[in-house]
């Protein structure tokens, strides 16, 4: 399910996982590096007056997966990326390409949840 290229007066929502589980001693979206994401991506937006919204939660049930970025409110996952793919991110938010960046970091099942 790919969703439509938001328009011009829409703001794209984003909702990212900053969740650390078990003191770091479990899986999680915090200890793969979302928080470090949550601060370029915050950064970023800003830096580029996108029109883009960020919300940080606390669990999204794939922090095994994670970092867990998630485009709102049916949009697909974008998972695992980092600080370091920041630019990329933002450069097809700009660009309204969020099927790209689902391709790019796509959501793997593994049947786990």
């Amino acid at each position: 399910m790919a969703p439509a290229t938001p328009q011009s007066d829409e703001k794209t929502q984003l909702r990212l996982c900053v969740n650390y589980r078990a003191n770091n001693l479990v899986d999680s979206c915090g200890a793969r590096g979302s928080k470090e994401l949550a601060a370029a991506l915050k950064k970023g937006i800003e830096d580029h007056d996108l029109p883009v919204t960020l919300e940080t939660v606390h669990c999204m049930s794939k922090c095994h997966l994670g970092p867990t970025l998630r485009v709102l409110p049916d949009g697909p996952y974008i998972m695992g990326c980092q600080e370091s793919d920041v630019p990329e991110l933002l450069e097809n938010l700009k660009k309204g390409d969020i099927s790209a960046l689902a391709k790019r970091f796509p959501l793997l099942e593994t049947g786990r949840e």
